[in-house]
């Protein structure tokens, strides 16, 4: 896949659309690190202290 940043130059405006779908491939790596967070890290966390609290 060729770097579409090196078609730009120095004194060019980045297109509207490749400009868009960075911002939303930054989104996306956002969401999937909080989505990761949420399942690996705080709801075993959650259980965990759920059934401690129980006993």
């Amino acid at each position: 896949m060729e770097n579409p940043f090196k078609k730009v130059i120095h004194n060019e405006k980045l297109p509207e659309i490749i400009r868009t779908k960075v911002i939303d491939d930054i989104n996306m790596i956002k969401l999937t690190l909080d989505v990761a967070d949420l399942f690996v890290v705080k709801f075993p966390d959650t259980i965990g202290e759920t059934l401690k609290k129980k006993q």
